[in-house]
């Protein structure tokens, strides 16, 4: 399974006729007998489906077109100075133009670096705390003696959404000031429900949940030691009970390297409004590798964790 088997339907038709059979958005409008608007719909939610959301005022759409072909020469010029300019608008382009070049997109262009842009932000200075008239760091609580988790911000789905970015202790905090009205610390809160290695797998993470100001709540996971996707394999995330349906809440869009780095959020759309409640009802989240796109149950754990109803 190929990231694009992911995709909706609709989403994964039109990238594959661009991207494999150089289709423009007007003769995919005539062939599959829609609006060209809707097409070009189709291919910004598929792109963004990839590459994850990008953040606030970034122009997906734009960007999506650009990548795929479907600007004429002066409006592609144009989006890559606007791209070359914003550094939110960078980052995620270089994501969904590497995701294209992995499913095939061979003629998808170059993402212009940094030298093009505005200077670097700065980097935060790390949360301190005074003892004894002195200032030190303060420390993060650990997770199992072995990860620390720093926060950076994520855009997904409808709304804003926390990641948690996995570092060594001794390493300083390298993010990027969040640029977000919610507020989260890298110690671990009661919103987080520790994850632990299953079987012979010595990974480990965490989930936390995140309610947005709309009160939408949203979850985000991170972990380290996690082994590499082999093949068309992904990693799935599942709330599970104890006689009752699985539900699955979707993929990792992004593989797990060399590094063993997994990060991932949800839930994914048309599950907002139920999640809570599944949240609350369900004994256990897993993560599981998967080669089927359409599985409906769980395949081989390799990260577990359990939740309120189950812990009693």
């Amino acid at each position: 399974m190929t990231p694009l088997d992911t995709l909706a339907p609709d989403q994964r038709d039109v990238l594959e006729l661009v991207l494999r059979q150089g289709r423009s958005y007007g003769e995919l409008s005539e062939l599959l007998a829609i609006p060209e608007r809707d097409v070009r719909a189709r291919a910004d939610a598929g792109l963004r489906s990839l590459a994850g959301e990008p953040a606030a005022g970034v122009d997906s759409g734009r960007i999506a077109d650009w990548l795929l072909g479907q600007q004429r020469e002066a409006d592609a010029e144009r989006t890559r100075t606007s791209v070359a300019r914003s550094r939110d608008s960078r980052e995620w382009a270089a994501v969904a133009a590497e995701r294209l070049r992995e499913l095939g997109g061979g003629a998808v262009p170059d993402v212009p670096g940094g030298d093009e842009a505005e200077p670097p932000r700065p980097r935060p200075r790390p949360q301190r705390e005074i003892h004894a008239g002195r200032t030190e760091p303060r420390s993060s609580s650990r997770l199992g003696g072995a990860i620390l988790i720093g926060v950076v911000t994520l855009v997904v789905v409808a709304g804003l959404l926390w990641i948690f970015v996995l570092r060594d202790d001794d390493e300083p905090a390298a993010q990027n000031p969040p640029a977000a009205t919610a507020t989260a610390t890298p110690e671990q809160s009661a919103n987080d429900i520790p994850l632990q290695g299953v079987g012979d797998s010595q990974a480990e993470g965490l989930m936390r949940l995140v309610r947005r100001e709309d009160g939408a709540v949203q979850f985000a996971i991170a972990a380290q030691n996690v082994p590499p996707n082999e093949g068309r394999e992904v990693y799935a995330v599942w709330l599970t009970r104890e006689g009752g349906r699985p539900r699955r809440l979707g993929f990792a869009q992004t593989p797990v390297a060399e590094d063993g780095i997994l990060t991932t959020g949800g839930p994914q759309q048309g599950q907002e409004d139920e999640f809570p409640q599944w949240f609350a009802t369900y004994e256990k989240i897993l993560v599981t590798r998967e080669t089927n796109a359409q599985a409906r149950r769980p395949g081989p754990a390799v990260l577990e964790g359990t939740l309120p109803a189950g812990a009693g």
